[in-house]
């Protein structure tokens, strides 16, 4: 299948749904992290959180904390947000991710839904959605049979996981190595991409270092998310 079959507009859809599906997932994660930081006393740990991913922390106790990323839509990071956001761009992709994909993207709102009515804040009960979301990606890379729909999830997903990383600080190895995935998979989709946007990010990167300069970081993370524009 030509790659021009796949219209803007599904493109996009198809990026983005790569975007919240991962940012979810790595999100569940990192709640679980400081949920454990938070049990061992370390109770303004969340503060660390919400400056790593650029959100005012108006929270009055780590139960709210915690509630507001599980449940609070209005909170972009929410996980409720999130998979609504991933379901929103997976409705009207089931010719291209088939229905048995966009279940597991349902399953895990379903889930979330049911913790919801008790405000449940216990992490542990989330483990259904992680599994959800790693049958969701493993789905996508069996049944998704058109590599240019393909190459636009695995951007997204790869663009998502980047940018949390450096947001968190994670070595520099691990972001260098998604990076050069990212290329891999932006070379089947090179309409989708700035080209200059990817050499400034090959001459920052040879500085190898950006977690000790804020500016650094900043300009990383805004090149980052303007590699795929809406298009």
């Amino acid at each position: 299948m030509n790659a021009r079959t796949i219209s803007t507009a599904k493109a996009d859809k198809l990026f983005w749904l790569g975007r919240y599906a991962e940012r979810t997932y790595l999100n569940l994660h990192l709640l679980r992290a400081y949920y454990d930081k938070m049990i061992d006393g370390d109770s303004e740990t969340y503060e660390e959180y919400c400056n790593n991913l650029s959100l005012d922390a108006d929270f009055k106790s780590p139960s709210n904390f915690v509630k507001s990323f599980l449940y609070d839509k209005q909170n972009p990071f929410s996980i409720s947000a999130e998979l609504e956001f991933a379901n929103d761009n997976a409705m009207v992709l089931r010719e291209e991710i088939t229905s048995e994909t966009l279940g597991y993207i349902q399953m895990s709102i379903a889930q979330i839904s049911s913790l919801a009515k008790t405000n449940e804040t216990n992490i542990t009960h989330l483990q259904p959605i992680t599994d959800n979301l790693l049958s969701m990606w493993g789905s996508i890379e069996e049944r998704v049979l058109n590599d240019y729909a393909l190459a636009i999830l695995m951007a997204g997903k790869l663009i998502e996981q980047i940018d949390i990383r450096i947001r968190f600080d994670y070595p520099f190895d691990r972001v260098e190595l998604l990076y050069e995935r990212l290329k891999t998979h932006l070379r089947y989709v090179p309409y989708i991409y700035d080209v200059e946007v990817i050499e400034q990010i090959d001459k920052l990167l040879t500085a190898k270092n950006y977690s000790n300069e804020p500016f650094y970081k900043e300009k990383l993370l805004s090149l980052l998310n303007s590699i795929v524009g809406r298009y």
